[in-house]
């Protein structure tokens, strides 16, 4: 009777421990089938090939077509515009913008919404026990349901984590205004290889047809040679080296075809237009290449590269972020106070209030880091003296940068003036040797190869003409002046070519205010062609910083038809 009563007594506790035991067994089943995930697939054919259409097709949307000639102006603007890693910098800009948004949420109190369920299978209860006599006082009763449900909503505010939230969204913003001067740089770049690109162009341009002639008629007259070598119309060594002679003027005129050609694609591939599209450039007359002027002085330069080149903007900024993180570090230090508040609810029928506010404020602190102050104050003011020392170090490298310039472009202006004689002189030989060779007084060698050498030298001539344009330009972009102007009101590649024409007109006058730094004097250097353009007054100053917006890269950042950034002053 015992066995069956202890039998009877077991079974219901059994039973009630069973769908514990089976909740249990279903939760390690959940668990371990998460765990087991399974590697991702690699991606197909298919896969690649809608990719690549999907990329190829993003690459070249949206754009103008070409309908015209294109000048250096419209080959600029539509660098500007659809290059794609000047989308990437002005996409990276605008990422670092919304950072600051988000480092700024972390300055407001959060609320925080929270609701529940619970179960159980057994009640909660519990008894007391006498202190004095150790027994059982009151029977096991129970203040709380076996299932209910909980709401609540909670306001806290940690002052700590709005100070560090504080900091970090000043150091964030500061990430982005070096962002901007990033994008600057990288916009400088591309006008600057989209210039020498261009050229390189035109020179194609200008000589493919008489490229392709002076080749076809090389190569007949070597096929010639090679006959009357056969034939043993003239001696052996006379005839090998007729042949030599022509070979290596086919090669260089093969060279050169091939450089050409390749010019070409390099100026379309800094437009972002498609490899295989067919386009006319509006090539300037020979006779109008001219020298460009730099209405500038060394001294003026300099100058100017201490307050408007992009990376040392940059670092100006980042270095603010030196004494921003001095303070974060401090800051932690302090102790921590959090204030909260809130509503709640709970559906359990024993409580006497279902609904209830409550309020308080929290404070901690641990003291042991009172101990770290001093290494930390040490290791700031290292760090800011890291960065002030790698400004400065910045600024040396800037000013090499400039003279470097300054003298790469007097080479490029004395190769040039070389180059053109050179031309000159190679076309009056080449109009001797055509006038000989009507009169049978030169052979047909000589005649390929003054046409050959006329060739050479006028693509000297243009090489070292883009080299002393590129150069002109390595010299304002070590300066750090702006190529695109301050606003476009029209944002077609039209609109923007002229703006940009314009801007290097007031460029090339010399309207931009030198800023007159300590310890520089602002003369222009003897010899240098600046006295000229002395005279010509500037209409507006330029701000020392760069005014930066939110803009995103659909507006070509700086470039916007509102808020100017860094303008150009412009005459009246």
């Amino acid at each position: 009777m015992n066995q069956l009563t202890a039998s009877s007594t077991l079974r219901p506790a059994s039973r009630r421990a069973m769908p514990r035991h089976l909740a249990l067994s279903v939760l390690a089943t959940v668990v371990l089938a998460g765990c087991a995930v399974t590697p991702p697939e690699q991606l197909s054919t298919q896969d690649l090939v809608a990719q690549a259409n999907s990329d190829r097709h993003a690459m070249f949307a949206n754009q103008e077509p070409v309908v015209a000639p294109i000048t250096l102006d419209e080959a600029i603007a539509r660098a500007v515009k659809y290059n794609l890693q000047q989308r990437l910098a002005l996409m990276e800009r605008a990422m670092e913008d919304n950072l600051v948004e988000v480092q700024k949420q972390g300055m407001l109190p959060r609320l925080t919404a929270r609701a529940g369920l619970r179960t159980r299978d057994r009640d909660s209860g519990s008894s007391s026990e006498s202190l004095l006599s150790g027994r059982q006082s009151l029977e096991p009763s129970t203040s709380q349901e076996r299932s209910g449900g909980t709401a609540d909503l909670q306001l806290t505010w940690n002052v700590l984590d709005f100070g560090l939230s504080y900091f970090g969204a000043k150091a964030q913003g500061n990430k982005a205004l070096a962002a901007e001067e990033r994008r600057r740089r990288v916009v400088a770049d591309i006008i600057r290889e989209t210039r020498a690109a261009y050229w390189n162009a035109v020179t194609a341009e200008r000589l493919k047809e008489q490229v392709t002639s002076t080749l076809a008629q090389a190569r007949q007259t070597l096929d010639y040679a090679r006959q009357t070598q056969q034939k043993r119309l003239v001696a052996p060594i006379v005839a090998l080296r007729y042949q030599r002679d022509l070979l290596t003027m086919v090669r260089q005129t093969e060279a050169l075809n091939n450089e050409l050609a390749q010019a070409k694609a390099k100026l379309s591939t800094l437009m972002n237009l498609p490899p295989a599209t067919e386009f006319a450039l509006a090539a300037p007359d020979a006779a109008t290449l001219k020298q460009p002027q730099m209405a500038y002085g060394l001294n003026d330069l300099e100058a100017l590269s201490m307050v408007r080149r992009p990376e040392l903007r940059e670092e100006g900024y980042l270095s603010r972020n030196a004494v921003l993180e001095t303070r974060m570090s401090l800051l932690r230090l302090f102790p921590n106070a959090s204030l909260f508040g809130g509503l709640n609810y709970d559906s359990n029928k024993y409580l006497a209030h279902k609904n209830w506010a409550d309020a308080g404020v929290q404070v901690s602190w641990n003291l042991l880091n009172v101990l770290s102050w001093a290494d930390i104050e040490r290791a700031g003011a290292s760090r800011e003296q890291v960065a002030e020392m790698r400004r400065q170090a910045l600024r040396m490298t800037v000013l090499s940068q400039v003279h470097v310039a300054w003298l790469e472009r007097e080479r490029a202006s004395a190769a040039f003036e070389r180059a053109q004689e050179l031309s000159q002189l190679q076309n009056a030989i080449q109009e001797q040797t055509e006038n000989a060779a009507r009169s049978n007084a030169e052979t047909q060698l000589e005649l390929v190869r003054a046409r050959v050498e006329t060739l050479l030298a006028t693509r000297a001539r243009d090489l070292s003409y883009a080299e002393l344009v590129n150069a002109q330009n390595t010299v304002y972009q070590a300066a750090g002046i702006d190529p695109l102007p301050q606003s476009v009101a029209d944002l077609s590649i039209a609109g923007l070519a002229r703006e940009i024409a314009d801007t290097n007109r007031l460029i090339e006058r010399g309207h931009i205010e030198v800023p007159r730094l300590q310890g520089m004097a602002l003369e222009p250097a003897s010899g240098t062609p600046v006295a000229q353009a002395a005279v010509v007054q500037p209409v507006a100053a330029l701000p020392a910083l760069r005014t930066v917006t939110g803009q995103r890269w659909e507006n070509l950042g700086a470039i916007t038809g509102g808020a100017a950034s860094e303008p150009h002053a412009k005459a009246h």
